[in-house]
């Protein structure tokens, strides 16, 4: 038996009833008019400021979640180094085929409800997703708070609402192991159970937020937390573990009937007369037996997702932020409450995105290439589109790569494309339209396909087969140089980190050269030392906001804050590492569409 402690979820049924209430501007989502929680909060005000970012990823630990529902479906987490449905383990991780999070109940990768067991909380995982995320302004269905973002939908309890600490404790460690963000736990127990306590200080230790719901009462009034308290809610006490406890108000800014208070609370939000997405059930025909969306939900289970989504959207724009960054801000930029037992105040998202000025907001991008074999794509994937164009006209089939540079310094990306394969050194720059902008060739053959890094106000070339690289200016003036000698032809690796070109022998000594545009050197060093021999590659890490290059070889993997290249500092880096983060090499790292490798992404 696997189950610790009892957890269960904190919503109530069967509450109908919502004010119509207008406003000047509104997404046209069919039935935003019915989310006036969102007026409350003046989310409007904040998707001013940023609608969210697919970059930031929160975690939905809860019921099963409908990863298939129309409004939901386009903002579901993808595990990048997952390859669906081939049975096989392909990241090392321990779950089989997880593309898009993992089952800790069942333990599978079915994130489904199942229609044939529609328990009470069957609905909950989907409507605390799609509060959260469901997709805004597609003229469909509601509005999330985050209209862009990438929710992981985690299983840690079963369809009656009730799972263990255990589970949810697994899928905790899950979420912080495979990037999350932001964890939304709208669950309740009265037993505090260690091994849970050890995952969120974990999610802490890794700069993740854990926002959880402060449960609901049978009482009138609700529960004092502070003589019945309910976990993992009252870890907010305790600095230490970076929690957010959220209660419930009421369409008056009022305590809503069934919420808990106390000092274990730091935020209430809006928490009663709900409308959300809902798994729809459809019989053999096609007829809709229950729809995809309905009302009537209350509970904190169902305010702590609105300050989850507030989060993300904080989140998008600031980077860098982590779990105390986030806290600290949300706490202090919240609507003032009368009653000091519901926290620092009502959640409010304008307030919470004031001090961003609109346009400010570098958008993520991800930058993709198609494999050799087949027609020559490049994707710009954005938060909102996927745009697409052939860098060497339609019928060529030499592959790519790419990498992301800014020419102009203007803060807004251009993409350098060069063949993967093949003898002709041609390169083409487009901008973040798609459109071209130059084209040219390199003034010698390839050995067989290049490689292209983004510097600054330029990028870089090289044969990963040869020992010469040629560097392009703002102005296109090229120069061509030997990081390692005119000597030297024995290949080697390139990628772009902190604005410049770091390279390393295919064959050789563990040497690592880092270049500006024009070859030269910033950085000359040995990691492991002028005797170790062999080959070498070159790796970029992303740690939340911290990004790392990861230099292997014969003797393991070392990485260093790219912030400090040259400098001491260089420390182990395990295969768990580079299992568990997203990183990128000069020849692509694989997506979920086997056809296209992922080559860089934006902001640098």
């Amino acid at each position: 038996m696997k189950s610790r402690f009892a957890l269960f979820v904190c919503m109530i049924l069967g509450i109908q009833g919502f004010a119509s209430i207008a406003q000047a501007k509104t997404p046209d989502d069919t039935f935003y008019f019915k989310q006036w929680y969102l007026q409350q909060i003046r989310a409007e005000e904040a998707w001013e400021k940023t609608t969210g970012s697919k970059q930031v990823v929160v975690a939905v630990i809860d019921t099963a979640v409908d990863i298939d529902h129309e409004d939901l479906r386009g903002n579901i987490w993808t595990n990048p180094n997952e390859v669906a449905g081939n049975g096989i383990d392909d990241d090392g991780n321990g779950f089989i085929d997880d593309i898009h999070g993992w089952n800790f109940v069942d333990d599978s990768a079915e994130l489904r409800p199942n229609a044939e067991d529609r328990q009470e909380a069957f609905v909950h995982g989907t409507l605390v997703a799609s509060l959260i995320g469901a997709e805004g302004n597609n003229s469909r269905g509601i509005a999330g708070v985050a209209w862009h973002v990438s929710i992981m939908p985690l299983v840690g309890l079963d369809a009656s609402g009730s799972g263990s600490t255990v589970d949810v404790a697994n899928a905790v460690n899950y979420a912080v192991l495979h990037g999350a963000d932001i964890i939304n736990l709208s669950i309740e127990g009265h037993l505090r159970d260690p091994l849970l306590d050890e995952a969120i200080a974990f999610a802490r230790s890794r700069g993740v937020l854990t926002v959880a719901a402060a449960g609901n009462s049978a009482y009138l009034f609700g529960s004092n937390l502070d003589e019945m308290p309910v976990y993992p809610a009252c870890l907010a006490k305790e600095g230490f573990y970076g929690v957010i406890s959220v209660s419930g108000t009421d369409q008056a800014d009022a305590q809503a009937p069934y919420a808990n208070y106390g000092s274990c609370v730091d935020l209430s939000a809006p928490g009663t007369d709900f409308f959300g997405a809902r798994p729809p059930v459809i019989d053999d025909s096609g007829a809709y037996l229950e729809p995809g969306y309905a009302g009537g939900y209350s509970g904190t289970s169902l305010a702590a997702p609105l300050v989850s989504g507030v989060a993300a959207l904080l989140k998008s724009a600031h980077p860098s932020w982590g779990a105390t960054e986030l806290r600290n801000h949300l706490l202090s930029h919240s609507a003032p409450l009368q009653d000091s037992a519901l926290g620092a105040g009502r959640l409010d998202a304008a307030l919470a995105l004031a001090d961003i000025v609109p346009g400010s907001i570098k958008e993520s991008l991800e930058l993709r290439a198609s494999m050799p074999g087949q027609p020559t794509r490049i994707q710009l994937w954005a938060d909102a589109e996927i745009l697409e164009f052939a860098p060497f006209g339609p019928e060529d089939m030499r592959g790519a790569r790419a990498a992301f540079t800014d020419m102009d310094g203007d803060g807004s990306p251009e993409i350098i494309a060069v063949p993967a394969t093949g003898s002709a050194g041609d390169w083409a720059l487009y901008g973040r339209d798609g459109q071209e902008i130059r084209r040219g060739i390199i003034g010698m053959p390839l050995k067989n396909g290049a490689v292209a890094a983004g510097v600054r106000n330029g990028f870089v070339l090289a044969d990963p087969n040869g020992g010469m690289a040629w560097g392009y200016d703002r102005s296109f003036a090229e120069t061509v140089f030997y990081p390692f000698g005119k000597t030297y032809a024995g290949g080697m690796d390139m990628l772009g980190v902190s604005d410049a070109a770091a390279f390393v022998p295919s064959n050789g000594t563990g040497h690592l050269a880092i270049t500006d545009a024009a070859g030269n050197l910033l950085v000359n060093v040995f990691p492991f030392g002028t005797a170790a021999t062999g080959r070498w590659s070159l790796a970029r890490m992303t740690i939340q906001s911290t990004g790392f290059l990861v230099m292997s070889g014969p003797l393991g993997s070392l990485r260093l804050d790219d912030k400090k290249l040259g400098k001491d500092g260089w420390i182990q880096a395990t295969l768990d590492d580079l299992a568990t983060y997203p990183f990128l090499t000069s020849s692509g790292f694989f997506t979920e569409d086997p056809l296209f490798r992922r080559y860089d992404t934006w902001p640098h």
